[in-house]
């Protein structure tokens, strides 16, 4: 194979609230949360990432699509937050979006926030065993996300992802999508 085409890393970032469309015609970002992602300054960077160890006899067709998504703010001592999305193949989407990004962060911020910080209340959410090393691990990680979520979006910002959120859940009648 020569160079790196095609690549299998894709990088975009979030910018103005408009969008560019194939055809040179400007039109409105309609998703709350990609619009949010603008309004917010937000950086997103998606790049699809080989899974190990795999099925290598398993078909790419049947295959899910990993991709390691960063979301950066304007201020870089408020650090970035890193997720692995994964896409099955029965999915439409190329890749992951801002929207996915800051769907799942808040949701996670969310329900901490309802926990108010105490891990047996946000376990109770998911019916997780309290007693768990794996349910304490996927706690803390989900309070050190929440923490730079906040540090990212410093002021009312974060409090409005939140709301942001729970409208969509509120309207879908679902705790999760």
């Amino acid at each position: 194979m020569t160079g790196d085409w095609p690549s299998r890393r894709l990088r975009c970032t979030v910018g103005s609230i408009m969008r560019t469309s194939s055809r040179g015609t400007m039109s409105a970002v309609s998703d709350p949360f990609e619009r949010f992602a603008a309004e917010c300054e937000l950086r997103v960077s998606v790049e699809a990432i080989s899974l190990a160890p795999r099925d290598v006899l398993a078909s790419p067709v049947d295959a899910d699509e990993y991709f390691l998504v960063t979301l950066t703010g304007a201020r870089a001592e408020a650090g970035s937050i890193h997720l692995l999305i994964v896409i099955p193949p029965t999915d439409k989407r190329a890749a992951p979006t801002a929207r996915d990004a800051l769907w799942w962060l808040a949701a996670d911020a969310w329900a901490i926030e309802r926990a108010e910080g105490d891990m047996k209340r946000w376990a109770s959410t998911y019916d997780y065993p309290v007693e768990s090393a794996a349910t304490a691990r996927v706690f803390e990680r989900q309070v050190r996300q929440t923490s730079t979520l906040r540090a990212l979006l410093c002021g009312s910002q974060y409090q409005q992802l939140l709301e942001l959120y729970e409208g969509q859940v509120s309207a879908s009648g679902k705790s999760r999508r």
